[in-house]
Parts: structure tokens; C-alpha cells; sequence
């Protein structure tokens, strides 16, 4: 809806022009309305493509948090085994040598 300086007219306001008063019909932005006619049904849906999003969101974060675990895990065996290395090493310089296990 055009006004007379050639703004579209968005609720309140005007794009370029002057202000006007909202219009008594519920804003309509594609096929979802936001006013009077909101249904329960619209609601319903409202809150699964919320739901929906949330879930992808979870999702996400236990794929960072598994990948976090795995990197950890590896990191630890890691340390273990350079561990393991050392006492060896260390028992065996203690012992004289491999020669007298």
C-alpha cells in the first residue's frame, strides 16, 4: 500500500514517507499472519518449527560434545602411554638395563 510521498506503508510508520496510523487488519508477511486471525493451529505450528530448531540446536551441541570426548580420550591414551614409556625406561635404568629383567 503505497502512501502519497511513495513510501510503502509498514504498520506505524511509513519507508520514505510520512507516518500514518497502523491499519485496523492484522499484518500478513506471506502466508503467516500476526494479528486477530492467529489460530491455535497457528500456534501449534509455531512452536513445532521452534521445536524444531531447538532439536537441530541439541543436536549440534552433543556432535561438538562427542567430538570434544574423542579428542580427550586420544589425548589421554596418549599421556598414558608416554607414561608407561617412562616408567619403563626409568625401571629399566634402575634394574642395570633390559638384560637383567
Amino acid at each position: 500500500m503505497n502512501n502519497f510521498d511513495g513510501g510503502q506503508k509498514a504498520g506505524a510508520g511509513t519507508f520514505g514517507g510520512c507516518i500514518q496510523t497502523a491499519s485496523a487488519h492484522p499484518l500478513v508477511v506471506g502466508e503467516i499472519g500476526f494479528g486477530p486471525e492467529w489460530s491455535a493451529e497457528d500456534s501449534l505450528a509455531a512452536a513445532n518449527v521452534r521445536l524444531h530448531y531447538e532439536l537441530e540446536e541439541a543436536n549440534a551441541r552433543i556432535a561438538v560434545l562427542e567430538e570434544e570426548q574423542r579428542i580427550l580420550k586420544a589425548t589421554i591414551e596418549g599421556l598414558r602411554d608416554a607414561l608407561c614409556s617412562y616408567k619403563c625406561a626409568d625401571k629399566a635404568a634402575a634394574d642395570g638395563g633390559w638384560a637383567n629383567i
